[in-house]
């Protein structure tokens, strides 16, 4: 039995990891007529192509039997399995079975398939060819499968593993739901004509249940690697194969195990050979084997992520032949393990090695293939003479030391004689030699070539013949796109995978040798479009699909463009809106695969002792190597052209300094959050290169410099201009790069506002604040703030008719007093909480919780006893550790968990909200006796969580248990670290700060604005400024990345009458809609916020009963960007809308917020004073 358990496969293996090349594209020769390169050249006839054999052309039809499939893909949902719970998954809502996974071993033709049906699990497999075959069977890691799962016959072996008998060529196994195990695990043996076993090549047969905890096969990975004295590659491999499926059900996370295994493995940084051999034939088969294997989840995996990264890991095994990433990774290679220098890394200085490798990192081209072939020669001979022989003759007349010391990534250092790094460069010269001459682009067009139409050979091989000419890359997207019919067919051959990947490596080394700054605006907008063709063949992303739709409109000249002749200001407000948009989501995506791969890396890096040199950097060296960073740097090159068209400065001002102007000593940041509660002791500037928008500034800051997009009307940017900050954004990395300069050698600068040409120009500081005398601007922006103290009330809730200062906030009374002026009386039940007055304009109806509500929760529910007393605590705590002069991170975070879960709230507060919510509109009759009944029911629903609310819907979105957490969250952000620094900031005692409650109901807007009446950027009384976004106004207020669509309105009586003024369209990524069931707000409304001397925007939490829904705005079909008419007539409305609300505050300026519904009624949700013209 011994030796039928080896031969079994119970003896497990481990997994492998993945190649992804991290070449920056480089600056090389610019090919003449770029944008031709888009359309691939013109067609050519056979005879017109050289000395290429290529096949007889034939007529372009698709493949027999086959349909195109578009490059435009619908993102994939994650299986259905995943949300599994660990003991037996949760209980589906389907009747019917749902599938789990599905698996093929064409070695024994065996088909297999795994269901969910209520609470049990099934897995049917079934032979092509009925013949006598026993399943030898265990569960997860060769565990004995429990009892209640073993089909009548079952045979117990031995403390691992039963058998049971196949039966007309099928089995069926069922596991209850207690008991179900991650996954089955099996080997097969046939005893029609002798007994034989199969064990998949070793790796063992495995079918997916249940999504495993990703620990439970990184630790097997780890081990393996870690600690196994014997180990090798087949070795490596066979586990791989084995956690494959593993690693699939665990989604991305367990995905990116497998890339950055094989990579580290492919770029041998682990171990190829350990203790270990093995044969020729044992790689060959096990290599193979693997292919398949990660090709099918290239294809077919059910996480658009895991196809993409079960791509990269295939690229790491070839079937010969080199590859980008074996240029980069070998000049590393050799400079690492020959002690030469690199960066800033210590060693042997050799300049001209460190510069070739950094043209070989950004720009590699067949050029290098000369400079190596000159190199060897002057390693051999020490000669410099031959040195420049060879380089000429090489590159056939046209290098020289020159030249090459011309080119944007120079070479000018002569080499070193160093001949012991013959052996090393005449292997690398084989690796440039199989790269640049497209060795494995030949290797798997051969192997690829029977599984494609005529026409499309034809095509590869016109590509293979002239791989080096300018119109390549077009040819090769077209080529790709054709291609993905037959590679993303089910069962498809990998070598049409391979044979893609190839082609895309080819592509973006073509591309590399592209001298993007020599090229035109039209030009970079091609290419631009170009490498996002390519990249949607194989990124199933919505977010990159509406940007490639989106881009396709900006560089449309027929059809259906953007509006505006190429390059005017129109033309260049949209396009420069959609590189942005473009822009931040290639960062996110890259960000993400960051996120992904570099723990994991980190994890090999700890578990094997590997140099650091080979972590450190391994996430920003896959994110280098996708495709997709090459529009990134196109971007930079195109950004810059499209602002100039639109009119737009280098600098964005955001917040105008005050009086005493912005002068201090420039520091940089990595964010404005790091210096959360902090104090500067002297005047200062901050470079801060990302924002949030919902930090607070600094005491002692005068500036704040970015690179982050900013919103004019986010938080952080009313903060900035109520305290006289100066605020603002530069686009010009020029301009930055001087700030950057001033802040690395300390010194003390003033910044110049230079309206005229919109940039922020750093100035030599006066003597006094140079010599550390302080300034104005640093301490006299503190407002004295006076807060309301509240009444005392019996009143746990109350009506719009009731509100006034000693009961609610600002926000309350600004919206009572606006519907008042508005014409709105109370809504009622009938109206839905809303009502539209005889100026178009709704204000939704609300009520509140008035001040002293909380407190009175603690003092007067006897069941908050024990949370008041503890409130009480962690106070006294927060300020005896704030007196040290620290932020008490601890306590705030106990303070907040403590309100927002563990109060109960009274049984009289519930009653009377549900009286006031019913009667103003808020909710349905039934919902706020609902509220009552859940109250009695449960004494008042302790602890401030939504827990009870099951699947959603509109029953759960207006249940008490959500408006209770609502409610307790939004008291407990008194506590939140900006509130808690800002009160501290300006001397409020805490026992001054009183909350309310404001109850309305969320409107579903499609659009989303703020107006301030005055311009509050210039400063200029009656230039109405606003912003509008897409959704929910939360991005706007939130400064979420990117832009809103900008503007500007003359709101003063005989002004210039031209209209609103477009300043920029929008391009944020993200778009928050209101749930599809009618839902309520809870909002802040403090004595401390929404004041005429501070504003205190975005301190305090205004919290949904259900969370907002994010998604990514289509743009390319969003009449904001493509429909001018219909976007003058909105921009038309809300200039009207800011003059109505102006006049309701008798002629003060305001800040409004609101939005438009989808039937285009006008809303305003809030309206308060414009702190910074309010005390100017």
């Amino acid at each position: 039995m011994s030796v039928t358990m080896q031969q079994a496969g119970h003896v497990t293996t481990k997994a492998p990891a993945v190649n992804s090349r991290s070449l920056l594209p480089g600056l090389g020769r610019s090919p003449a007529l770029m944008s031709r390169l888009a359309q691939g050249g013109a067609r050519r006839s056979a005879a017109g192509l050289g000395s290429a054999a290529l096949p007889a052309r034939r007529p372009q039809r698709p493949a027999p039997g086959t349909a195109r499939v578009s490059a435009s893909l619908q993102a994939v949902a994650a299986p259905a399995h995943a949300a599994a719970g660990a003991a037996g998954g949760a209980k589906r809502k389907s009747k019917g079975p749902a599938p789990i996974s599905q698996a093929r071993f064409d070695d024994v033709g065996l088909s297999a398939t795994a269901e969910q049906l209520g609470d049990t699990y099934t897995v049917r497999l079934r032979l092509d060819a009925p013949r006598g075959m026993t399943l030898h069977w265990a569960v997860d890691d060769w565990l004995l499968p429990p009892q209640a799962a073993w089909p009548a016959g079952t045979v117990k072996i031995d403390d691992k593993a039963v058998q049971t008998a196949f039966r007309d060529g099928a089995l069926e196994l069922t596991f209850p739901a207690e008991v179900c195990p991650h996954r089955l695990t099996f080997v097969l043996k046939q005893t029609q004509d002798g007994e034989t076993w199969f064990n998949n090549g070793g790796s063992n047969y495995a079918v997916q249940l249940r999504a495993p905890p990703i620990d439970s096969f990184v630790k097997k990975v780890l081990d393996a690697e870690g600690s196994f004295s014997h180990w090798s590659l087949v070795q490596r491999l066979m586990l791989a194969t084995e956690v494959l499926d593993a690693a699939d059900s665990a989604g991305p996370a367990g995905m990116a195990l497998m890339f950055t295994w094989l990579r580290l493995s492919s770029t041998r940084v682990l171990d190829w050979y350990r203790n270990s051999n093995f044969q020729p034939k044992d790689i060959a088969h096990i290599q193979k084997h693997a292919g398949e294997r990660i090709a099918e989840k290239a294809r077919s995996s059910e996480y658009a992520l895991n196809r993409l990264l079960a791509r990269g890991a295939l690229a790491g095994l070839p079937r010969g032949g080199g590859n980008g990433d074996e240029i980069r990774m070998g000049i590393l290679h050799i400079m690492r393990g020959n002690g030469i220098r690199e960066g800033h890394r210590p060693g042997y200085d050799e300049p001209f090695l460190e510069q070739w490798h950094q043209k070989l990192h950004t720009n590699t081209s067949p050029d290098d293939i000369a400079i190596c072939e000159a190199y060897l020669a002057f390693l051999h001979s020490g000669n410099a003479d031959d040195y420049r022989r060879v380089l000429w003759e090489s590159s056939g007349g046209r290098l020289t030391p020159e030249i090459m010391a011309s080119w944007p990534k120079p070479l000018k250092a002569w080499p070193h004689h160093l001949p012991h790094l013959i052996e090393p460069f005449k292997h690398y010269l084989w690796i440039l030699k199989t790269t640049h001459s497209g060795a494995d682009l030949d290797t798997a067009m051969e192997m690829a070539k029977g599984h494609m139409d005529d026409d499309l050979r034809w095509t590869m091989y016109d590509i293979l013949g002239h791989r080096n000419e300018w119109w390549v890359p077009g040819k090769i997207v077209e080529a790709r796109q054709r291609l993905a019919q037959y590679w993303k067919a089910p069962g498809s051959s990998r070598d049409l995978l391979l044979l893609d990947i190839a082609l895309e490596n080819w592509f973006r080394t073509s591309l590399e040798r592209t001298d993007l700054g020599a090229l035109g605006g039209d030009d970079l907008v091609e290419c631009v479009g170009l490498v996002l063709r390519g990249a949607l063949i194989t990124h199933d992303d919505t977010d990159l699909q509406q940007c490639g739709s989106l881009w396709e409109r900006v560089r449309a000249t027929s059809g259906h463009p953007l509006p505006g002749e190429r390059w005017s200001k129109a033309w260049a407000l949209a396009a420069l809106a959609a590189a942005e948009r473009l822009g931040l989501s290639v960062a996110a995506h890259m960000d993400g695969l960051y996120g992904l791969v570099q723990p994991h890396a980190e994890a090999f890096g700890a578990a094997c002792r590997l140099d650091s040199t080979h972590v450190a950097n391994f996430g920003e060296e896959v994110v280098r190597g996708q495709p997709l960073f090459l529009v990134s740097l196109m971007l930079q090159k195109l950004e810059p052209q499209l602002r100039a068209a639109a009119g737009g400065a280098p600098w964005q001002v955001v917040s105008q300094p005050g009086p005493g102007g912005a002068v201090g000593l420039v520091q940089a940041v990595g964010s404005l959050a790091e210096v959360q509660g902090r104090t500067y002791d002297k005047p200062t500037l901050l470079l801060a290169a990302a924002l949030t928008g919902v930090e607070d500034i600094p005491a002692g800051v005068v500036g704040v410099l970015t690179r982050s997009s900013t919103d004019v009307l986010s938080h952080l940017a009313i903060r900035a201009r109520s305290q006289r900050v100066l605020l603002a954004t530069c686009f010009d990395d020029g301009a930055w790069g001087q700030w950057q300069e001033l802040a690395a050698a300390g010194r003390t600068a003033a910044a110049a506002v230079d309206p005229a040409v919109g940039a922020v120009i750093p100035a030599d500081a006066p003597a006094a604040v140079a010599g550390g005398a302080g300034g104005a601007a640093a301490t006299g922006g503190v407002p004295v703030v006076s807060l309301q103290a509240p009444e005392a009330t019996s009143a746990w809730a109350v009506r719009e008719d009731q509100f006034r200062p000693s009961l609610v906030g600002a926000k309350a009374l600004n919206l009572a007093k606006l519907r008042k002026a508005l014409g709105l009386s109370g809504a009622g039940p009938e109206a839905g909480g809303v009502s539209i007055g005889v100026s178009g304009v709704g204000v939704p109806a609300s009520v509140a919780l008035p001040y002293g509500s909380f407190e009175r929760c603690l003092r007067e529910e006897p069941r908050n006893a024990a949370a008041a007393a503890e409130v009480a605590r962690l106070t006294a705590a927060a300020a005896a550790a704030a007196a040290g002069g620290g932020l008490p991170k601890a306590e705030l975070e106990d303070l907040r968990r403590l309100v927002s879960e563990d109060l109960v709230a009274p049984v009289e507060l519930v009653k009377q909200l549900a009286v006031a919510a019913a009667a103003a509109g808020l909710v349905p009759a039934a919902a706020a006796e609902a509220w009552v009944s859940e109250a009695a029911a449960d004494g008042g629903l302790s602890g401030g969580s939504a827990d009870d609310e099951e699947d959603g819907g509109a029953a759960a979105a207006m249940r008490w248990p959500a408006v209770w957490a609502a409610v307790c969250r939004v008291w407990a952000s008194k506590w939140t670290d900006r509130a808690w620094l800002s009160r501290r900031a300006l001397g409020l005692k805490e026992e001054d700060l009183f909350m309310s409650v404001l109850l309305q109901q969320v409107l579903p807007f499609n659009y989303s604005f703020v107006l301030h009446t005055s311009n509050p950027v210039t400063q200029t009384p009656g230039e109405m400024l606003g912003e509008v976004v897409v959704g929910m106004g939360e991005t706007l207020v939130g400064n979420y990345p990117g832009r809103a669509l900008g503007f500007t309105a003359d709101l003063l009586d005989g002004g210039s009458g031209a209209g609103p003024t477009l300043v920029s369209l929008p391009s944020k990524r993200t778009a928050l809609r209101a749930p599809g069931a009618a839902t309520l707000i809870a909002r802040s409304d403090a004595n401390a916020e929404d004041l005429e001397q501070y504003a205190a925007a975005g301190l305090y939490d205004s919290v949904t009963l259900q969370p907002l829904v994010s998604t990514p705005p289509d743009y390319a079909s969003e009449p904001l960007m493509g429909d001018p008419g219909a976007r003058t007539d909105m921009l038309g409305r809300l200039t009207g809308l800011g003059k109505t609300v102006q006049a309701a505050f008798g002629g003060r300026d305001q800040d409004v917020e609101g939005g438009l519904t989808p039937d285009g009624r006008l809303f305003v949700v809030q309206a308060r004073p414009q702190v910074e013209f309010q005390h100017k």
